[in-house]
């Protein structure tokens, strides 16, 4: 589980769960039923995944491979209840089950097979005839061919075939339409990195995701699937990043600002 994972390379670095509330602004009480597996204290999949990601960084951790173990222990335990959920329905429900019934082979009466053995007998013997009267009308015809001295033969005529002229091509081609366009990312994927102190209010689709002080070097991310919302306490020390690429700083040093960032 991911949760015996970060909690094993916290105490590994003598680290308590305080330390990882000061330098992450996750709450401890996340943070525990992270550790614990307790997924259900948590906002939900989109927020549990950034704050496992963001905790993954703060130990120095691959955050890209710790998100991947979560994703694989919630496929599991989603299956695992799956699976309990049919076998309590099943007990619940016993006369739904399948009835298997006994089909026993049908008995036909003796006097009856006794007549369709005569009646194959019978037949048999007249395909016997009809073969050899076809044998001896096949010779006869064979016999009265033979004896022409002369055969003719004839060649069939040969058919000649027209070449087919090839169909002009078009100087200037229509170019073909991407039939498989690149799909869209999915959600809103935004990255601060931080150059001075300053005091932030992150609101994820409307819940409040992460608020707390972020000290000069830190760098975070957050998923969403609609928008996210920044408030800063000094939007001079916040540049913000999309995919990769810098989208700036949207401030100045001491100022207070709002910025939303949308699903495109």
């Amino acid at each position: 589980m991911v949760g015996y994972t970060l909690r094993q390379e916290r105490e590994r670095q003598e680290l308590s769960i305080e330390d990882i509330e000061q330098g992450t602004s996750i709450r401890a009480a996340y943070i525990e039923a992270i550790e614990n597996g307790e997924y259900d204290k948590l906002p939900g999949t989109v927020y549990t995944k950034g704050f496992i990601k963001n905790y993954a960084k703060f130990l120095g951790m691959d955050a890209d491979a710790v998100v991947k173990e979560f994703v694989a222990d919630i496929a599991e335990l989603s299956a695992e209840a799956e699976a309990k959920a049919a076998a309590e329905n099943a007990a619940e429900n016993p006369e739904k089950s399948a009835e298997v019934k006994n089909v026993k082979p049908e008995k036909k009466p003796l006097g009856h097979s006794i007549a369709d053995i005569q009646n194959r007998s019978s037949s048999g013997m007249l395909i016997i005839a009809a073969v050899v009267l076809i044998a001896a009308l096949a010779g006869g015809a064979w016999s009265f061919l033979s004896s022409d001295d002369e055969i003719a033969t004839t060649n069939p005529p040969v058919q000649q075939t027209q070449p087919v002229a090839p169909e002009p091509v078009p100087e200037n081609p229509t170019p073909v339409a991407n039939a498989n366009p690149a799909p869209k990312p999915d959600g809103v994927n935004i990255e601060a990195r931080f150059s001075n102190r300053c005091w932030i209010l992150v609101t994820i689709d409307g819940v409040v995701a992460q608020e707390g002080i972020m000290e000069a070097g830190q760098s975070l991310s957050w998923e969403g699937k609609e928008n996210i919302n920044f408030r800063l306490g000094n939007a001079g020390a916040v540049e913000f990043f999309q995919d990769g690429k810098s989208l700036g700083v949207f401030g100045a040093e001491g100022e207070i600002i709002d910025k939303t960032f949308t699903r495109s």
